[in-house]
């Protein structure tokens, strides 16, 4: 507190402590704040400078799936400052402020950090030295350029994981298929208020977050690739629920560049956007470590593990083989090493893509494809041969729910389902071979990790995008 009191006094006292500082009354952070990365003692937090308080309400309405050039036609770029729903950053100066009290007593601060165009106007300030265990209070402040104009901050919380061997209940969600085109609230998703309802610990988007190559507008350059993740995010349920659950951010293919992809692919129709600039735009836009694939330590009953799945895959229309990879060489070592070295009770693996399926039978780009068999074959083996009690998975990208087991190996897999019913379908119909649990709708997943005095317990739950559990899993083991 005593650091609001100084300021307060400066702009009164103009000779002692230089120019005059005028507030505005509103905050200039429309497109929220991010936490992420969280363990026992650091996390990631993430803001960006707006213009504006909200979203562009007006503006040209785009809406719908874009339509694409045919090769040699001309591509029209749009400006998205003209369109509905748009957020354009603004240069300025931006810090955090945080406390593990709500009255922010004896508060951590940061130094003001400069945003420009370059970076989108995006921060991502580094926390270390937290307290595990621990609720998190912060405050974002924003500035203009010069530091003379002080605007309303934006307040939140998150909660630092317990340390590895310390039990404590912990739940998270994941969510896929998120596109624009189908949000069936005003104020973004259904589902953001159903999982806030649920106070989880945390999130993780498995992919298709945003839509470049099939949601309205098309993103034929980096601007409008940009536009994608303001519209997206500036939505109101999602600014809200971010500001109190932090993520573990994953990304599939169309929110790296197109359907289906793989490194280095390239589409007439996409215009200036390119490949390269779906990591630049990534990495700006969602507070993620250095290396797309790491685990997650959340007490002595939990550990999740967040896999990267377009970055170093192999083309899909290869032939399958022992060469062939959707993680690459590196990243399947360290997720083979670290599945093993845990002593987690529960070990959760969160994949953009199918593991075990049962996919439709003209799909190319998961492990539950033909395309890519000997690699899910092995993996799926070896999870049968190494974690037979306590492994699952956890995937995206499919548009309906289930809880499959694999018939050779038994490795059990959920998927999310879409973020909404609008955006549920595809589904090659229910296999008694495979599913326990089917359902083409819309919906997200919640996984709850549990201590009672003799036991520890792991639970999936498949939600209706109103909160309602349509399926329910469970498993203890004796302590």
């Amino acid at each position: 507190m005593r650091s609001r009191i100084i300021s307060a006094a400066c702009v009164f006292m103009l000779s002692a402590c230089g120019p005059s500082i005028s507030h505005v009354d509103e905050s200039r952070q429309a497109t929220g704040v991010k936490v992420g990365e969280v363990t026992h003692e650091s996390a990631i937090l993430w803001t960006r400078v707006t213009e504006s308080a909200e979203r562009r309400a007006d503006g040209t309405p785009i809406r719908g799936r874009p339509e694409k050039t045919e090769p040699g036609e001309e591509i029209v770029q749009l400006d998205p400052r003209d369109l509905q729903g748009s957020v354009p950053g603004a240069p300025g100066r931006v810090r955090v402020r945080y406390a593990d009290n709500v009255n922010f007593f004896d508060p951590v601060e940061t130094d003001w950090s400069e945003v420009g165009a370059e970076s989108d106007f995006t921060h991502h300030f580094q926390l270390s030295g937290l307290k595990h265990s621990t609720i998190y209070y912060f405050e974002t402040e924003t500035s203009d350029i010069e530091g003379t104009v002080l605007h309303k901050p934006l307040y939140g919380r998150f909660e630092t994981a317990p340390p590895p061997n310390v039990y404590a209940d912990v739940s998270f969600t994941a969510v896929t298929g998120q596109a624009n085109r189908d949000h069936d609230a005003e104020d973004g998703f259904k589902i953001y208020k159903s999982m806030l309802d649920l106070t989880p610990n945390f999130i993780v988007p498995t992919g298709d977050t945003v839509y470049y190559d099939s949601d309205a507008p098309l993103a034929t350059s980096i601007d409008l690739a940009r536009f994608h993740w303001h519209r997206m995010y500036s939505f109101p349920s999602l600014v809200k629920f971010h500001l109190s659950v932090p993520g573990y951010w994953e990304k599939d293919d169309h929110d790296s560049y197109h359907n289906d992809n793989w490194p280095g692919m390239s589409r007439e129709y996409m215009g200036t956007f390119n490949w390269e600039q779906g990591l630049q735009v990534y990495a700006e836009q969602a507070p993620m470590s250095e290396l797309p694939y790491r685990t997650f330590r959340w007490g002595k009953g939990l550990q999740v593990w967040i896999v990267e799945g377009r970055d170093f895959r192999s083309p899909n229309n290869i032939p399958d083989g022992p060469g062939k990879s959707i993680w690459g060489s590196e990243q399947k070592a360290w997720l083979m090493e670290t599945l093993l070295a845990s002593d987690a009770d529960w070990k959760v693996l969160v994949s953009p893509t199918p593991i075990v399926g049962p996919d439709r039978s003209n799909k190319a780009d998961n492990h539950a494809n033909k395309a890519f068999q000997h690699e899910g074959d092995e993996f799926r083996a070896w999870a049968e041969a190494n974690l037979p009690d306590n492994f699952f998975v956890v995937c995206g990208d499919r548009h309906w729910q289930y809880h499959s087991v694999h018939p050779a190996t038994g490795v059990q897999e959920f998927s999310s389902g879409p973020a909404t019913d609008e955006h549920a379908g595809g589904s090659p119909g229910e296999d008694e071979a495979y599913h326990r649990f089917h359902r083409v709708a819309g919906g997200f997943v919640s996984v709850s990790a549990t201590k009672s005095t003799s036991a520890s317990s792991i639970a999936f739950r498949l939600h209706n995008v109103d909160g309602g559990v349509e399926y329910e899993w469970s498993k203890s083991k004796e302590l």
